[in-house]
């Protein structure tokens, strides 16, 4: 229990400005934050009065919205239910939030620690996995979906536990049938993660058992009874919504947010602080604002010290099998990250990568390159865990606590994302309890002013997530975030 309590003290302490205000705050600069909150109350709202759950026209009347094509995350809705009745909506959004970032490191901690000898080594690849820059500029970002990652821990674990009773031939279709719930709930999570997170583990066998050494894939004979009990459960599962998502009714419709082309890690992101990095000053900000893409989803710098270590133990413990499967995780996340073409400096050369190949692929086409990052991370938490177990005892205490200080510090989070992290207040205006609004109809219509638009971080929105207006109003908007 320690480390989860440890990871749960951090992610606290990082959002402390959210907990100390007497006024109700929402965690991120802008309006997902209130996307996400009206999310998880819309779908037990939806089934509680007999309402189609997968399209509304509830905040975009008179328009309508397929919720699948959004990330409307139907597990995390229920599993937060009983808590956003019983706290609220914003210090119940908020919970979420820091509950996840502490999932993620927590899982990621468990999945290693029977890999390593020391409880730290796993401790510190969660504490990387868990509030990396990227995690906690997603976070600073209100993006729930992408800080939802303990789900990739657990499928580590699920598919180790798959591979070993197929090569024992022993509950082949147990642990199928556990693959395939794990599908279900990255599809309800975050759609885009399944799709890279299923190509990530096809290139992971290919690399890992297809070099020209077929004998070490012998035991992919016994894995039919496996594969088929993962594919019938994910199907029986997930058909109908899958249907919903490609064949349902939608009158609205909007362009994604963010470019699957322009969103890539520039290649000299892994090697200069960011926006998002406390050591980020006026020389590499020069340099980093000019990178390609957003500066909220392509932080990947490491510090270093901690890419010394990296290094160190990919060469020096190459044998050992967490460096493998760790070093060929980064590599291939941050090379999928980079996008299609090279960008270096925020300038695009025509160099193909990888990307350029998948990007075409009609269940990858909207996917956004930068985002792969998080297997990025993954990759470089295994190696620091192998990295830290093999110094372990080559230091005395003090110089085990000056060593981690010197690894962390490069990737403190800067103030700006500390700012994300503490929010934005908010209020629910008077007039919703008003006895002129109580009086209204059911199935009435509200036009708010100010409309809700990204500026105004969503407001009506959070009007209707944090109050009972969803039972009895809806709200007429201009604008709506689909994809």
């Amino acid at each position: 229990m320690g480390m989860p309590v440890s990871f749960l003290a951090i992610g606290f302490l990082a959002t402390l400005p959210t907990w100390l205000s007497r006024q109700p705050r929402l965690v991120g600069y802008g309006s997902d934050t209130a996307m996400h909150l009206w999310f998880l109350r819309w779908f037990p709202f939806a089934l509680t009065h007999g309402l189609n759950p997968f399209v509304t026209n509830l905040a975009t009347y008179p328009h309508s919205v397929n919720l699948l094509w959004n990330n409307a995350n139907l597990v995390l809705a229920f599993l937060s239910w009983p808590l956003l009745q019983l706290v609220g909506g914003a210090r119940g959004s908020d919970l979420i939030y820091v509950g996840l970032l502490t999932a993620a490191a927590a899982g990621m901690a468990g999945v290693l620690r029977p890999h390593v000898s020391h409880a730290s080594s796993a401790w510190l690849g969660g504490l990387l996995v868990g509030f990396s820059p990227f995690a906690l500029s997603e976070m600073a970002a209100g993006h729930l979906t992408w800080i939802t990652t303990a789900t990739l821990p657990l499928g580590w674990w699920i598919g180790e536990k798959t591979v070993r009773a197929v090569r024992q031939r022993r509950q082949r279709v147990i642990w199928g049938i556990a693959c395939g719930i794990w599908v279900v709930v990255q599809f309800w999570f975050s759609k885009e993660l399944l799709a890279t997170s299923l190509l990530m583990a096809m290139l992971l066998v290919a690399a890992l058992y297809g070099r020209g050494r077929w004998r070490q894939l012998a035991w992919v004979r016994g894995a039919g009874p496996a594969l088929a009990a993962a594919g019938v459960t994910a199907a029986a599962l997930m058909l109908y919504p899958l249907l919903y998502q490609l064949h349902g009714s939608v009158s609205l419709s909007l362009p994604a947010a963010t470019s699957t082309t322009s969103n890539v890690a520039d290649l000299l992101s892994f090697l200069v602080p960011g926006y998002s990095q406390l050591l980020s000053v006026g020389a590499t900000n020069s340099l980093s604002g000019h990178f390609t893409g957003t500066f909220m989803e392509t932080d990947a710098y490491l510090g270093l010290p901690l890419i010394a270590l990296v290094v160190w133990a990919a060469t020096r413990h190459r044998h050992n099998r967490l460096v493998v499967f760790g070093g060929w995780c980064a590599g291939l996340g941050a090379l999928l990250a980079l996008g299609p073409w090279l960008h270096v400096g925020g300038l695009r050369l025509d160099i193909p990568l990888p990307w350029l190949l998948f990007g075409h692929l009609p269940v990858y086409a909207k996917a956004v390159p930068s985002r792969l990052l998080v297997f990025w991370f993954i990759g470089v938490a295994c190696l620091l865990a192998a990295g830290w177990d093999a110094l372990w005892d080559r230091f005395s205490p003090r110089g085990r606590a000056l060593a981690m200080a010197l690894l962390l510090a490069p990737i403190l989070p800067s103030l700006g994302i500390l700012q994300g992290m503490a929010g934005f207040p908010v209020t629910l205006p008077a007039v919703l309890d008003s006895p002129q609004l109580l009086a209204l109809p059911d199935r009435s219509v509200l036009l708010t002013v100010p409309v809700s638009t990204r500026d105004n971080h969503g407001l009506s929105m959070y009007w209707q997530a944090a109050s009972d207006l969803p039972s009895r109003l809806a709200i007429c908007s201009t604008q709506v975030r689909v994809g």
